[in-house]
């Protein structure tokens, strides 16, 4: 029954999302609204993990430099800031987060301090603001095909690994960090992810956003997304695990938390930036 439930749950936040992402203007402010959400709860609930492992932090800083990195991402594209802008601003948040060290009596709490504020820093909030990148790509006035695209192929894919895994999974793929996941799994998640990249390209007319999509790229995506889905799943189990926690948070009753669903993301949208960046043209 709460398996049922949470299922439930999840498949309403996650049409209440794609609702945003694939109607509503790219250079809207309600999408960036939704982007600043998602990169807040989930940043919280990192510092929650770090706080619990007795891993210091300054969660405030992290996450106000989070957030202002990823506003001013979608910002830059929103007003056509030159990119230095963006680049400098990190340059900027990394060299406040060491120059605070000098506030510390204690040079070892120092240390630990900016480890765990950079890294939330890093892992959620600069990882997810390639993900606003991508959503950014395109007429600001129509919504965010490629985004909706890199949303609907991942998280079907983690879909497809779930319902495939917990049905016919023998196999374990990584026991000693994720004992519920196995490779049959992973190829249910590959499986998945392909029919939505050939449906896409079907669909679109080969077309992803204002990007040429021939079929082997959608071939090409349909393959690796999953495998690095699968990874940044197993990142963040890897850290729930250290802290002996089973959800990094709780969205609503049986559910887990934002950085629960947003994990695969995290990976698979830096590395969707690459791809699109060196491998598909207008």
């Amino acid at each position: 029954m709460m398996d049922e439930k949470r299922i439930a749950l999840g498949i309403l936040l996650a049409a209440f999302i794609v609702s945003v992402v694939g109607f509503v203007p790219a250079g809207n402010p309600a999408g960036l609204l939704l982007l600043l959400t998602v990169c807040a709860l989930a940043m919280r609930e990192f510092y929650r993990l770090l706080e619990l492992g007795n891993m210091p932090a300054s969660r405030h800083m992290g996450m106000v430099s989070g957030m202002l990195f990823v506003a001013v991402t979608w910002l830059c594209y929103r007003q056509d800031i030159p990119k230095a802008a963006l680049w400098s601003l990190l340059l900027l948040i990394l060299l406040i987060n060491f120059f605070r060290l000098f506030a510390y009596d204690d040079a070892r709490q120092a240390f630990q301090n900016a480890l765990g504020t950079l890294f939330g820093f890093i892992y959620v909030a600069f990882f997810w603001s390639f993900f606003v990148r991508i959503c950014m790509m395109g007429p600001l006035e129509k919504p965010a095909l490629t985004g909706l695209y890199l949303l609907v192929a991942v998280k079907w894919g983690d879909a497809g690994a779930y319902f495939i895994g917990s049905r016919f999974g023998k196999h374990k793929l990584f026991p000693r960090i994720s004992p519920k996941k196995s490779w049959e799994g992973l190829l249910g998640g590959i499986l998945f992810s392909t029919m939505v990249g050939v449906i896409w390209w079907k669909v679109s007319g080969a077309k992803l956003g204002i990007f040429n999509f021939p079929l082997y790229h959608a071939l090409i995506l349909g393959l690796v997304l999953p495998v690095i889905g699968t990874m940044g799943d197993l990142v963040e189990s890897l850290f729930k695990r250290a802290v002996n926690v089973k959800n990094s948070g709780a969205l609503a009753h049986g559910m887990g938390g934002m950085l629960d669903m947003i994990d695969s993301l995290l990976f698979t949208a830096p590395f969707m930036y690459m791809y699109i960046e060196f491998s598909l043209s207008p």
